[in-house]
This record gives C-alpha cells, sequence and structure tokens, in this order.
C-alpha cells in the first residue's frame, strides 16, 4: 500500500516569541495606522468609519491607510511595506479580529 502525504498550509510563526509592544497610554495628537484590504471590501467602510471616529473623538493627528494591494512580489519587498507603515505610524488597527 501506498503512502500519503498531507500537507498543512499553516504558517509556522516566528521561530522566537516576542513581548507585546507597550500599551499607547492615548491616541490624542498620535498617528493611527488603518490596514485595509482589497479582498475585504465591508472591512474598508469600518476602517473609513474608525477613521472619522478616531479624528472625532479620540484626537488623533492623521490616520494613515496602509493598501497592501495585491502582495505579489518578493516577500523582501512586502516585508519592507510592511515595516514602513508600522514605523509612520504611533498605533495601527490592521483587522477585526472575526
Amino acid at each position: 500500500m501506498g503512502s500519503i502525504e498531507i500537507c498543512s498550509p499553516v504558517a509556522l510563526g516566528p521561530s522566537e516569541s516576542r513581548p507585546l509592544a507597550p500599551r499607547v497610554p492615548s491616541l490624542s495628537g498620535a498617528v493611527l495606522g488603518l490596514r485595509i484590504d482589497h479582498a475585504w471590501r465591508s472591512w474598508w467602510q469600518a476602517a473609513d468609519e474608525i477613521a472619522q471616529l478616531a479624528r472625532a473623538e479620540l484626537a488623533v493627528r492623521d490616520v494613515v491607510i496602509f493598501d497592501p494591494e495585491s502582495r505579489i512580489g518578493r516577500p523582501e519587498e512586502e516585508s519592507a511595506k510592511v515595516v514602513a507603515f508600522a514605523r509612520s505610524v504611533d498605533a495601527a488597527i490592521v483587522g477585526l479580529g472575526t
């Protein structure tokens, strides 16, 4: 009888764990980043609403929208986009966690 190889599409994750970043004490005067996704159109609407609320009620200085676009390219280039986004904001919301 032959054998069956089962391949898992799940990423293994980082090889070492890192502590979470410290909590931002306040968003007042901060730059808030919002990541959107072309495959998730309802998140665009949620991000628009969050941006409006952050400006009106949390007094953020600015809201930066990060659109990774198609994510087709070399992994190093794609990672560089994420790093540049992370460095341009004080805090970020990247999804709904649903």
